[in-house]
């Protein structure tokens, strides 16, 4: 592997985040401070005395997103009091150790979608100053809810526009890139219900105004259909989960006008299919389980009607581990009849469109970040070669298994000086570029 963020890669076909197949043709790409300088046939161009590193047989796709994770909150912890009672400085190695993970996934950018005390700001910040390895993050920092809604126990409850105006500003002032806001009740806090809208559209829209005089759009929690409608009316950037949920459960008050509406929008919907609802599709019996039968038609209806879905996973929640996103990918490919292009564009190229980073990541194309993955095989007709990347790249540093293995914290290989900037693999090279 090279030692240093400038060098040339060859005999590899590339997948550039947009096209329905993998080209077969090789090319060579070169990397130089942390982005993608040149793309070329394989053998054009003239390396000089940089390194090349022969990939013939492999394919390179861009870094994987994940667009709603929670870095602060651990999957082994099934209530809301479990978590907040875990001591500040654990919850801050959770954080470094989640980041860690997730890039040895091949996750390279995700959007931290709440949390109670902008950690994960200060982590984001560490991670773009080269002195903690982790995925480019994006922070919503603490959710606007009602006073006693869903995660209300993170501090962002409010009922007036004043206190609207409050809350949002303190987002703002903590560094959030993203505005975050729970339309509706959810699953995770005791009381609260799913189907329940929490905002009328009048507060909603107040959100959103004072969100984008700030200049950040807003992710807003929708699980019941009303909830759904009023943030579509609202003007939210991105609708997460968009479960259609009634008093019967998830995906059974299916609106089509108002999917038909969300396709219209300039929005996309971010369904956090996480790895868990791959267990969910058949009975002990081997029948589809009902929980399938309405969230698939609950998903398809919205593809056909032309909805932009990102890939998400809410990491985080119990059960949902942060370096999971694959099994999720999967999942979302079996409930919503997507083609593997379908899904990998959701996580790629749609994704950094969707959270505006489409200049920065989520391509392979020369000015982007040098955030790719190298596997072996063709993942735009098999999803599981991405299980085990040859190489992940973020920002130019390349990482091999080895690396990514001590990076994860295996039990066989961990590297307790991880998140030691001063311990770092002096392969990695220095930081460069933005985030």
């Amino acid at each position: 592997m090279p030692d240093s963020k400038d060098f040339w890669i060859d005999s590899v076909r590339i997948w550039d985040g947009s096209t329905e197949v993998c080209p077969p043709l090789s090319r060579r790409l070169r990397v130089r401070e942390g982005r993608i300088a040149a793309i070329t046939g394989a053998g054009e161009g003239s390396p000089g005395d940089l390194p090349v590193v022969d990939l013939a047989g492999r394919t390179l796709i861009p870094g994987l997103i994940d667009a709603h994770v929670h870095l602060e909150l651990d999957p082994a912890l099934r209530t809301p009091a479990e978590q907040l009672a875990v001591p500040r400085s654990r919850r801050e190695a959770t954080r470094a150790r989640h980041a860690r993970q997730m890039l040895a996934a091949g996750i390279t950018t995700a959007r931290d979608c709440g949390g109670g005390e902008h950690g994960e700001h200060a982590l984001r910040d560490r991670i773009d100053a080269g002195a903690a390895r982790g995925p480019r993050l994006l922070c919503c920092g603490q959710p606007l809810t009602t006073p006693d809604g869903h995660c209300a126990f993170w501090g962002g409850g409010v009922s007036t526009r004043l206190e609207i105006d409050s809350v949002v500003e303190r987002q703002v002032e903590m560094g959030s890139d993203w505005i975050k806001v729970m339309a509706t009740g959810g699953v995770f806090t005791p009381g609260s219900r799913p189907r329940d809208a929490q905002f009328d559209l009048g507060r909603l829209r107040a959100i959103v105004e004072t969100a984008s005089r700030h200049g950040r759009s807003v992710a807003a929690h929708c699980h019941g259909t009303q909830g759904i409608s009023n943030a579509v009316r609202a003007g939210v950037r991105t609708i997460e989960h968009a479960s259609f949920a009634g008093p019967d459960g998830f995906g059974t008050r299916i609106d089509e006008s108002l999917m038909r509406a969300l396709a219209a929008a300039d929005l996309w919907v971010s369904p956090t299919v996480h790895g868990g609802w791959g267990r969910r599709i058949v009975d002990e019996a081997g029948e589809l389980t009902d929980f399938f039968r309405r969230m698939s038609r609950c998903l398809r209806l919205q593809r056909s009607h032309g909805v932009r879905f990102i890939a998400s996973t809410d990491a985080g929640i119990p059960g949902v581990e942060h370096a999971d996103l694959l099994d999720g990918l999967k999942a979302f490919a079996r409930f919503a009849d997507l083609e593997p292009v379908e899904v990998l564009r959701s996580a790629t190229s749609e994704a950094a469109r969707a959270l505006g980073l489409e200049g920065e990541t989520g391509r392979i194309a020369v000015g982007c970040s040098a955030d790719f993955l190298v596997v072996e095989g063709d993942p735009l007709r098999d999803l599981e070669v991405l299980r085990d990347p040859e190489l992940v790249v973020f920002r130019g540093r390349v990482l091999d298994r080895a690396q990514r293995a001590r990076l994860a914290g295996d039990p066989d290989t961990g590297d307790p000086t991880a998140d030691d900037p001063t311990a770092a693999d002096p392969r990695l090279g220095t930081r460069s570029g933005t985030g």
